[in-house]
């Protein structure tokens, strides 16, 4: 009597034991092996042999999940360690990418590719190189006199904190033990401004390493190198090669998933594109009223400021309020501190409510429908964890996780399990 043929609900009920019973033996001599040369492991090794072991299981949704799982992690890890020294080359990607279309406009036009690329590109780095010999020394000379300022401002705040100090000593009562009360009778204004001192070079430090990439085994001058040769190199090959590159990519794609995958790439190039370049043209528009207006008024550090407040209009909600703090310490240092701190005022609100009311919603409107705190929480995030390459990731990131959310809540919706359709 031959057995009976399961269907296919038995079929699938099976799939998980067949798996475990398979899959669980290997998995845990694997580990075993793993532990037992830990000293020699690294999460670029572990991540192929991982592929090895699941590969014959890859079909599997489960095991699918896990390598696209754990191949993420294992980017994450890369760029953590080699950040810096990837910096320019993301860079160059990420310039090639904005500046691909407009190199196929130019080849459209019966212009050969290496010619298009040379019109495109040449133009965009003498423009950067033109503002960064022009704002870095300007901006560099600023800073350095606001630094020699600070020391008799802070001077002047300690001395008037110590008054304070000696007012709430002779009215604190009991509120203060007394190795505390006269741990603050011993504090002298020489002591708050070296503290203040050493903190802002310590900060200093922090940003110029994290804007740069240093810190991670790579030195400032190969740093730079590398933005300034490494960088505009990789974007001319990259550029060149594009059309290959892109449709290389799409070759390695199974031809059943082209489609859909395709279309959500298309949307997700149109999102990027459109968000960006709106966010860095509103930025630029913010810098240039800033410091334009502040140059006009005569304010000291116009320039500063204004590169400032067109740097923190990138950051939602405390770009704006940490773009006036060096507004403000200008104008304390001024030497007419009430007339420069109303042009200040004047200055930002003005151009806050044009931004905000005028021209910030014909540029980047709505279209992207990009939460703001989501922006912010990404580029802290990879900000603080790969530095410059973060920043570079940190919105294209989240718009893709804006795009999948996206995609994941009308599969919902469209589900048997938010229609009722479930049967018990």
């Amino acid at each position: 009597m031959t057995p009976p043929i399961p269907d296919a609900a038995s079929a699938s009920a099976l799939r998980p034991a067949r798996l475990a019973v398979e899959v669980a033996p290997a998995v845990l001599l694997f580990a075993l092996l793993l532990w037992g040369v830990k000293e020699i492991l690294s999460p670029i090794l572990l991540f192929p042999l991982l592929c090895v072991v699941l590969w014959p299981q890859r079909s599997n949704r489960t095991v699918a999940r896990l390598l696209v799982t754990t191949g993420a992690l294992t980017t994450v890890w890369f760029l953590y360690v080699t950040g810096a020294l990837l910096a320019p080359f993301i860079l160059a990607l990420a310039i090639a990418y904005f500046l691909a279309p407009l190199v196929a406009a130019v080849e459209r036009r019966r212009v050969p590719r290496w010619l298009a690329i040379v019109l495109v590109l040449l133009p965009f780095l003498a423009t950067l190189a033109l503002l960064l010999v022009l704002l870095v020394p300007a901006v560099e000379n600023q800073l350095t006199q606001l630094a020699g300022q600070l020391p008799s401002l802070i001077r002047r705040i300690a001395d008037w904190l110590l008054g304070l100090r000696t007012r709430f000593l002779a009215t604190s009562g009991g509120i203060l033990s007394p190795e505390q009360a006269q741990r603050l009778r011993d504090l002298e204004p020489a002591d708050l401004v070296g503290m203040v001192n050493a903190s802002w070079e310590a900060i200093g430090r922090r940003i110029w390493a994290a804007l740069l990439g240093v810190g991670k085994g790579v030195g400032v001058a190969l740093t730079i190198l590398g933005y300034v040769i490494i960088a505009p190199v990789v974007t001319f090959y990259l550029l060149k090669s594009w059309p290959r590159f892109t449709a290389m990519l799409g070759e390695l794609v199974p031809p059943a998933g082209r489609a859909g995958l395709f279309g959500f790439l298309a949307e997700y190039d149109r999102l990027l594109g459109r968000y960006v370049r709106g966010q860095l043209t509103e930025a630029a528009l913010v810098a240039v009223l800033t410091g334009g207006a502040l140059a006009l008024l005569a304010f000291p550090g116009a320039l500063l400021v204004g590169v400032i407040a067109g740097i923190g209009n990138l950051v939602p909600y405390i770009g704006l309020p940490l773009s006036i703090i060096p507004g403000v310490l200008f104008a304390l240092v001024s030497g007419a501190v009430w007339p420069s701190l109303l042009k200040l005022v004047i200055v930002f609100g003005v151009v806050q409510f044009v931004d905000g009311s005028i021209t910030g919603p014909r540029i980047v409107g709505g279209s992207v429908g990009l939460d703001p705190v989501w922006v912010m929480i990404a580029l802290a995030l990879f900000g603080s964890l790969l530095g410059f390459v973060g920043l570079l990731v940190a919105v294209p990131l989240a718009v893709l996780v804006k795009l999948l959310a996206t995609r994941a809540i009308e599969r919902y919706r469209q589900s048997a399990i938010y229609t009722g359709a479930v049967t018990g």
